[in-house]
């Protein structure tokens, strides 16, 4: 009898070791996450069917009576009040002896195709031309886009030795605080 009873305990004794708690305790866990600030701008390019923004580009026939043409865009999802500015060069003579230089007459900002045209205003103590100040406003992300006309001052074009010129439009983007 005491062999059964000593098998009966350690029969016990195990099964209790792999029972589960009478009255378990209760875990809960918080998910937390942050969307992270997201801004992008520069050139927009249509490569193999998609729109992609890229960070130069180059415009071919940038002294005809229309000016040069590109479009500018800003990727975001941030709405905070944005100002993009543009430095711009005079176009230089490439590869002469001689140097000469063909100045920038006007810079043209159109929202949408069916804006109108309006000449960016240059800041007089910097030189830069204003071209947009706006607000985000949609929510999550959003493409805003610009096209930009750089025209080259035509008196100059038509005194002007043959020859390759370059222009370099640098253009900026700061919070309009």
């Amino acid at each position: 009898m005491k062999r059964y009873t000593v098998i009966a305990l350690l029969l016990i004794f195990q099964l209790s070791l792999f029972a589960a708690p009478v009255n378990p305790a209760q875990v809960t866990i918080s998910l937390t996450t942050r969307v992270p600030e997201y801004l992008v701008h520069g050139f927009l390019k249509t490569t193999e069917g998609s729109q992609v923004i890229v960070s130069s580009t180059e415009v071919d026939d940038a002294f005809n009576t229309s000016g040069a043409s590109f479009t500018y865009a800003i990727q975001t999802n941030v709405s905070i009040p944005l100002k993009v500015t543009a430095t711009v060069s005079p176009f230089n003579l490439q590869y002469a002896p001689t140097s000469y230089q063909v100045g920038i007459d006007k810079i043209y900002v159109q929202e949408s195709e069916a804006a109108i045209l309006s000449e960016a205003p240059v800041d007089s103590t910097s030189g830069t031309y204003n071209l947009v100040e706006f607000t985000p406003n949609a929510s999550g992300m959003a493409t805003y886009a610009y096209t930009l006309t750089v025209l080259a001052n035509q008196t100059q074009v038509q005194n002007a030795p043959s020859g390759a010129y370059e222009s370099t439009v640098s253009i900026g983007i700061t919070p309009n605080n």
